[in-house]
């Protein structure tokens, strides 16, 4: 894990990975600690982690001043060894990208986390996608706020009517616990009765590295 500034970041890079079956999670870790170095001489870079899940994928976590400041990465690291290195280690065939343009004003990343909770959903009408951000600050603040545990809260972009909501926790069990409460909780209901359920893909990520 690294954090480079204190900034305020517009973007998330969020990228999911399985390692070769012939990989150890020590060689995926110690890689990934070299790895992050390349991020250190980036424009715009804010923040990177390694996060994995219960079906043994990996992701790699971002954030940057900007979308584009993610999106240029790739060309400016790709030749670098240490990144060269990691990628040796990692099905290729199994790396999904994701850009999460972040829709909250002066959103902080926490210092004091352990999870990641992503939401990703549709609406059933995207003429709706204006009440997201009024949705999504009485989540926090009639819901989340509530818990000690929850560090911090946003809901994101990722295109034409495809949206996200991350949330980062102290533990993996409370994190759960919190999002599993949705549905009983009447400001979380107006979120998960905009989403078309056909669409919603939900999954909890702890911190590695």
């Amino acid at each position: 894990m690294i954090r480079l500034t204190n900034n305020s970041p517009k973007a998330m890079e969020f990228t999911r990975f399985r390692k070769k079956d012939n990989v150890t999670n020590d060689e995926l870790l110690f890689a990934d600690l070299k790895f992050e170095t390349a991020f250190t001489k980036q424009n715009g870079v804010i923040f990177h982690c390694l996060v994995r899940n219960f079906r043994n994928e990996y992701a790699n976590v971002l954030f940057a001043d900007s979308l584009q400041d993610l999106k240029d990465l790739g060309e400016r690291l790709g030749s670098l060894p240490e990144v060269q290195s990691f990628f040796e280690l990692i099905d290729l065939q199994s790396v999904i990208i994701e850009y999460h343009e972040i829709q909250k004003e002066n959103f902080k990343i926490p210092t004091n986390f352990s999870c990641i909770e992503k939401g990703i959903f549709s609406l059933k009408n995207i003429i709706e996608s204006n009440k997201l951000p009024l949705i999504s600050e009485n989540i926090e603040n009639k819901y989340l706020n509530n818990f000690e545990n929850i560090q911090a809260h946003f809901i994101g972009t990722l295109g034409q009517n495809k949206f996200s909501e991350i949330t980062f926790g102290k533990t993996l069990a409370k994190t759960k616990q919190i999002c599993f409460g949705y549905v009983e909780n009447s400001f979380c209901l107006e979120l998960l009765d905009l989403a078309d359920k056909e669409t919603m893909e939900l999954d909890f990520w702890y911190l590695i590295a």
